[in-house]
C-alpha cells in the first residue's frame, strides 16, 4: 500500500471504536430510568432530569472505561469505588453549598439556586454510584443481580403506595392521569410493563446480541396476555387482613361446594358472617387499604357524628352467643344476597320527623359477602358499571337515616306491637348468667327517677358504663372462655368492639330490651372532608348494638371507650377519596368534567386494541421495509446496484442468524459465510470493487446472477424452519450490517 494511502473501508483501524452496542445503550436507558423513578417523588423536575443523565452517563461510562484496550491496564475496581465516593461527596457539598450561600443565591436566585443544588445534588449522587455498580457488574455476576434488584426496588419503593390501595398514588402519575380522564391504574400497568421490559433487558444483557430482538418479541406478548388477563379478572386488589368478615366473594358466586365452609376451605371466611368471630389478637394489617366508596345524594350529617354502613346482624342466641338468624321473621331489613333488581327492604322504617330519605350510590373495591347501606336500607337497586374494570360491584340504595339526638328520642316504647311472642323472645334471649341482670340494673340506678323506666335511657346507661370503664384493645385474653362476653364484662374489660357489643346487647336483654349485634361499617364523620364522597376502609369494619323504639326501628347504641391501648389511625387520605368519587359517578353515568374537558377516557380495552393495531401497524411497515430492500436489486440503476444489491444479500443472511460481527471486515465476514452461501465472498468483491476502485461498475447482469445464486445456496443449505422463521421477522433486515 502507498505511502499515506487511508486505508481500505473493510478494515477496521486499531484506534477506530466500534459502534456502541445496543444493548449497552439499553442498559443505560433502563438504569437512568430507574434512577429518575428514585428521585421522582423526592427532588424537583431537575433533579429528576440529573438523576437520569447522571445514571445513563454513568453507566456508559463504565461500558468505556471497562472496555479492552491494547497497552492499557484495566482499572481497579476498588480504586474507582474510592473515586466514586470521593465525586459524590464533593457533588454533595456543592449542593448544598449552592444553597448555604448567600452568594450563589444572590447570583442565580433564589428558586434557580435550589434547583440547581437539586440538580447537582442528584447528578453526583445518579452517576458516580452507577458508575461504580456498573463496573462491578461487568466483573461479577452477583453484582449484576444487584443492579437488577437496585432497578426494580426504585420501582417497587415508587409504587407500594398504590399497591397498597392508594389507587393515586405516585401522586405526580396520579394526579397528571386523572386531570386528563384516565383512570391511574391504566397507567401504572403500563409502567409496570414497561419495568418488567427494562429489568428483562438487564437480564439478557450478557446474552447473545442475535436473541434480543426474540427475548424482546416475547416481552410484548407476554405483556400483551397480561393486559387481556387483567381485563378478564379486573385488577389486583389489597384485601383488608381482619374484618369481620365482611369481605369476600359472595355466596351466589361460588361455584365450588366446598366453598360453602369447612376447615381453612376457601370459603370458610366468607362464612365468618354465620357468627362474629371471638379473637384474642384481632390483627389489623392492611387495614388502610380502600374496600368501598360510598356517594351520598343529599347532605347528611348524623347525630350521632359517626356513618353507620350495617351489612348483617346477629341476634339469636343460641347458648353460647349471638349468630345469626335461623328464622325467617326475624332480621327482614338485612339482605342475605346482593339482589339483581331493585328490591324492597321489609320491615324498614317509614319517613317521619325522626329519619329522612338519604339515597346513595355504593361502589365495592373487593368483594363482598352481602350489600350494605347507611341505617337504615329502604331499598337497593344494582347498576351496570359502564367499565367494571375498578370496581367489583356497584349499587344504589335508598336509606331512612335517623336526625335526632338521643334524648329527643325518649319515650318511646321498646319493640313492635305487630311482634309475635315468638319474635320478642327472639329478640330478648339472652345467657342465664344472673350477673347480667344485676350489673343492668344497678346501671339503671344511676339515672335520674323519671328516666328509670325509659328504654332508651337505660340503654344509654349501658353504653355510658362501657364508655367510661371499658378498654380497647386487639388484644385480649376472652376467645377460649365458654362465655367471652362474660369474661370480658366481669373481667378487665379490655377487648374490641364484638366484645362491647355483645356486653351491651346482653345487659340490655337481661332487662327485657329488644336488642341485637349489628356489624358493618362505621366512618366517623369527620372523614368525609366536607365532600360527598365516603371512602370506607377495612379499618372501618366494626360491631354495634341495637336496641330496637317503636316507630322508629333499630337505633344505634355503639359504646366509645375513652382508654384506648391502640394507636389513633390515620386520617383518610381526601385526595384519593375524592377521586374514588368521581370515579364513581363515572362508572354509573354521571357527568364527568375531565370528559367533557379532554374526552372520553379510554377503557383498557381500548388502549389493547390500540396497542394492537399500533404493533400491527408497526409490523406491517417492517415488512414493506422489507420487502423494498429485497426487490430494489431488480429495478435500481446499474450505479446504486452493487450496493442495493450487496445490502439485500445481508438482509438474506440475516434473516437466518448470520451476520456481520463488530469490527469485522467485510472480507473476513465473506469467508466465514463462506461454508453457507459461497457466491457471497463474490458478490462482496464485485461490491468492494464498485465502492473503493475507480474501474466501471460490474455488468448489472452478473452481479443480478451472483445474488440469485446466493439466495439458492441459503435455500438448499439452510433449514427450512430457520428460513421460515426468519422470513416472519419483520425487523431481520435491521440487523443487517
Amino acid at each position: 500500500m502507498p505511502e499515506g494511502a487511508p486505508p481500505p473501508a473493510s478494515v477496521a483501524p486499531a484506534h477506530r471504536r466500534a459502534p456502541r452496542d445496543p444493548v449497552s445503550l439499553l442498559r443505560a436507558g433502563a438504569l437512568a430510568v430507574g434512577a429518575a423513578v428514585l428521585a421522582w417523588p423526592l427532588s424537583s423536575g431537575a433533579g429528576v432530569a440529573a438523576a437520569a443523565l447522571g445514571a445513563c452517563a454513568g453507566a456508559l461510562g463504565a461500558d468505556a472505561l471497562d472496555a479492552p484496550r491494547p497497552g492499557r491496564p484495566r482499572l481497579r475496581l476498588r480504586g474507582i469505588a474510592l473515586l466514586a465516593a470521593l465525586a459524590l461527596a464533593a457533588g454533595a457539598a456543592a449542593a448544598r453549598g449552592l444553597v448555604a450561600l448567600s452568594a450563589p443565591a444572590g447570583w442565580l436566585g433564589p428558586v434557580t439556586a435550589l434547583h440547581a443544588s437539586e440538580a447537582l445534588l442528584w447528578l453526583s449522587l445518579a452517576g458516580p454510584a452507577v458508575l461504580a455498580l456498573r463496573l462491578a457488574a461487568r466483573r461479577s455476576s452477583t453484582a449484576a443481580v444487584l443492579e437488577v434488584a437496585l432497578v426494580a426496588t426504585a420501582f417497587a419503593l415508587s409504587f407500594a403506595a398504590h399497591r397498597g390501595g392508594m389507587l393515586h398514588r405516585p401522586l405526580a402519575l396520579g394526579d397528571w392521569a386523572w386531570t386528563r380522564g384516565v383512570d391511574p391504574a391504566l397507567v401504572f400497568l403500563g409502567l409496570g410493563g414497561l419495568c418488567t421490559g427494562l429489568l428483562a433487558a438487564l437480564l439478557v444483557a450478557e446474552e447473545r446480541r442475535q436473541r434480543l430482538l426474540l427475548h424482546a418479541g416475547a416481552l410484548a406478548v407476554i405483556a400483551l396476555v397480561l393486559l387481556l388477563l387483567v381485563r378478564v379478572s379486573g385488577l389486583p386488589v389489597p384485601q383488608p387482613a381482619s374484618d369481620l368478615g365482611l369481605t369476600g366473594k359472595p355466596e351466589e358466586e361460588r361455584s365450588d361446594p366446598r366453598d360453602a365452609g369447612g376447615e381453612g376451605g376457601a370459603g370458610s371466611r366468607a362464612d365468618e358472617l354465620a357468627e362474629l368471630p371471638f379473637r384474642d389478637d384481632y390483627p389489623n394489617a392492611g387495614g388502610q387499604a380502600p374496600v368501598a366508596v360510598v356517594v351520598l345524594h343529599d347532605d347528611y350529617e348524623p347525630p350521632s357524628g359517626v356513618y353507620y354502613f350495617r351489612q348483617t346482624a346477629f341476634s339469636q342466641y343460641n347458648g353460647h352467643r349471638l349468630v345469626q338468624s335461623l328464622t325467617a321473621d326475624a332480621d327482614r331489613d338485612v339482605l342475605k344476597h346482593f339482589p339483581g333488581s331493585r328490591i324492597e327492604v321489609p320491615d324498614a322504617p317509614p319517613v317521619s320527623p325522626q329519619r329522612k330519605a338519604l339515597p346513595s350510590s355504593v361502589g365495592l373495591l373487593v368483594d363482598h359477602v352481602r350489600p350494605f347501606a347507611l341505617d337504615a336500607p329502604v331499598a337497593f337497586e344494582p347498576t351496570p358499571a359502564r367499565d367494571a374494570l375498578r370496581f367489583q360491584r356497584a349499587y344504589q340504595a335508598l336509606s331512612h337515616v335517623p336526625t335526632l339526638a338521643y334524648d329527643e328520642l325518649l319515650g318511646r316504647r321498646p319493640g313492635d306491637p305487630r311482634w309475635s311472642p315468638e319474635q320478642w323472645t327472639h329478640y330478648t334471649e339472652g345467657p342465664a348468667d344472673p350477673r347480667y341482670a344485676a350489673l343492668a340494673e344497678e346501671l339503671g340506678g344511676w339515672l335520674l327517677e323519671r328516666h328509670r323506666s325509659d328504654p332508651l335511657a337505660r340503654a344509654l346507661a349501658v353504653k355510658a358504663f362501657l364508655d367510661e370503664r371499658g378498654i380497647y384493645s386487639r388484644k385480649s385474653r376472652h376467645a377460649g372462655e365458654e362465655d367471652p362476653t362474660a369474661s370480658f364484662l366481669f373481667g378487665d374489660l379490655t377487648g374490641y368492639c364484638v366484645h362491647f357489643a355483645h356486653a351491651a346487647v346482653y345487659l340490655m336483654r337481661s332487662l327485657g330490651l329488644p336488642a341485637r349485634v349489628a356489624a358493618g361499617y362505621a366512618v366517623p364523620e369527620r372523614d368525609r372532608g366536607g365532600g360527598s364522597a365516603i371512602m370506607i376502609r377495612g379499618a372501618n369494619a366494626h360491631a354495634w348494638p341495637e336496641l330496637y323504639l317503636e316507630e322508629l326501628g333499630w337505633v344505634v347504641v355503639d359504646p366509645a371507650p375513652r382508654q384506648t391501648l391502640e394507636e389513633t389511625a390515620p386520617d383518610p387520605d381526601l385526595a384519593l377519596q375524592r377521586m374514588l368519587g368521581e370515579m364513581l359517578r363515572d362508572q354509573l353515568g354521571g357527568a364527568d368534567p375531565a370528559e367533557e374537558a379532554f374526552g372520553p377516557r379510554p377503557s383498557l380495552a381500548d388502549l389493547v386494541r390500540a396497542a394492537t393495531c399500533a404493533l400491527l401497524a408497526g409490523a406491517a411497515l417492517a415488512f414493506a421495509v422489507k420487502l423494498y430492500r429485497r426487490l430494489l436489486p431488480r429495478v435500481a440503476r446499474e450505479g446504486e446496484l452493487p450496493r442495493v444489491g450487496y445490502r439485500a444479500a445481508l438482509d438474506r443472511l440475516a434473516e437466518v442468524g448470520l451476520r456481520r460481527r463488530f469490527g469485522e471486515s467485510r472480507e473476513r465476514f465473506a469467508a466465514r459465510v463462506g461454508a453457507t452461501a459461497p457466491s457471497f465472498a463474490e458478490l462482496t468483491a464485485l461490491h468492494l470493487r464498485a465502492a473503493l476502485g475507480p474501474t466501471a461498475p460490474p455488468d448489472a447482469a452478473a452481479l443480478r446472477g451472483t445474488l440469485a445464486r446466493v439466495g439458492e445456496e441459503l435455500r438448499g443449505r439452510v433449514p427450512l424452519l430457520r428460513r421460515v422463521l426468519g422470513a416472519a421477522n419483520p425487523v431481520s433486515w435491521l440487523a443487517a450490517r
